[in-house]
């Protein structure tokens, strides 16, 4: 397996983009849910901060594993199966009117993710064989 192929760097990209942007929502939750027009209020708030502190574990979960990721196969699958459960979570919120519509742009971003991260996993995975 090429480690440094495009795939890699779009999975590295993918990683990246989930620690910090999980990081901001961790840090200022109130701005994250304004630009989803959730509602703010102590317990959003308290809730949507928890939700970023996990992305940042994830992204920082996956950037670790891309380090040597034929022996990391299981860290990058449950990466990418967060990403799924992401998807789903964030499209069911706009579904019940929690957030706007632009947030389908977030939970879209986040299914391609998956497909990306668990094509990468497939990939990492045949080689370690």
């Amino acid at each position: 397996m090429n480690p440094r192929g495009i795939l890699y760097w779009l999975v590295w990209l993918i990683a990246a983009a989930t620690l910090v942007s999980g990081l901001v929502q961790m840090v200022t939750p109130g701005f994250v849910l304004g630009l989803v027009a959730g509602e703010k209020d102590p317990t959003s708030e308290h809730f949507f901060g928890i939700i970023g502190m996990f992305m940042l574990l994830f992204g920082g979960m996956l950037l670790h594993a891309l380090r040597d990721p034929s022996r990391q196969t299981v860290a990058i699958l449950w990466c990418g199966l967060q990403k799924f459960g992401a998807s789903a979570a964030v499209a069911l919120g706009v579904e019940r009117h929690l957030f706007s519509i632009l947030a389908l742009g977030i939970a879209g971003f986040d299914f391609l993710s998956g497909i990306l991260v668990l094509l990468y996993w497939r990939k990492a995975r045949s080689s370690a064989a």
